[in-house]
């Protein structure tokens, strides 16, 4: 997650988010669309390297998902900086990279573990989607702490694809960080947050848990739903 500023009761939603389930795995739903890159294969206890060309301005998703391992992704240009890396994304442990391609170029993706050990894996390189596009902007401007602009964009995303859990925790996380870095007020509970906002993100943090529920994260489930109780009557 980003940073996020004082109030201890917006820091224990967003720790209790992450220890609950903000990084379990999620299923990637399949895109229909061509891959770039499509790579099965098994990484030895080092790294893997696979090369595309790729055009100036085209937006493109790099995945890389492993039931072994926890995947780490580098993205390279032709003279070998790094333009761009992952770990854990969008609450799961599966590493993927969205990027605008800065200059038509072979570009060289580099797919590790987190620990260091192999495994077998998966990799695909393919055209962004709509949502995807949407997401990254996002999570940009929540990087760049223009969490207005975040929150909007998180939605517009929503509403593009409205089954994406992503999104919805990158709202969460853009709206209670922008309240805990208000100057004016004071949070020592979570009912100091203002309404509107603990309204917001009890709704998506419901919507969460029936999403993951259908795909079988009762536990996560059950504990998201803790946390909007949390939000609705108080101390932790």
């Amino acid at each position: 997650m980003g940073k996020v500023g004082g109030g201890s009761a917006v820091l224990w939603i967003c720790s209790a988010l992450t220890v609950a389930g903000f990084n379990s795995p999620m299923v990637r739903a399949e895109t229909g669309v061509k891959p770039l890159v499509e790579e099965v294969g098994t990484i030895a206890p080092a790294e893997a390297v696979h090369r595309f060309s790729g055009q100036a301005g085209e937006t493109v998703t790099i995945q890389l998902d492993s039931q072994s391992f926890d995947p780490i992704l580098s993205l390279r240009n032709s003279t070998q900086q790094e333009i761009a890396t992952n770990d854990d994304f969008g609450g799961s442990l599966s590493a993927t990279i969205i990027i605008k391609l800065p200059a038509t170029d072979t570009y060289t993706v580099v797919s590790r573990s987190f620990a260091g050990n192999g495994g077998d894996y998966r990799l695909l390189v393919r055209p962004a989607t709509d949502y995807e596009v949407l997401y990254a902007q996002a999570e940009a401007l929540t990087t760049n702490q223009q969490y207005p602009e975040a929150i909007s964009t998180y939605t517009e995303a929503i509403n593009r694809d409205p089954e994406k859990i992503p999104a919805y925790l990158g709202r969460i996380e853009a709206q209670l960080t922008q309240v805990s870095n208000d100057p004016s007020l004071r949070i020592n509970q979570p009912t100091d947050i203002p309404l509107a906002v603990r309204q917001a993100v009890i709704a998506d943090l419901e919507k969460v848990a029936s999403l993951i529920e259908v795909k079988g994260s009762t536990e996560w489930a059950a504990s998201l739903r803790q946390q909007a109780e949390v939000l609705r009557n108080g101390n932790p």
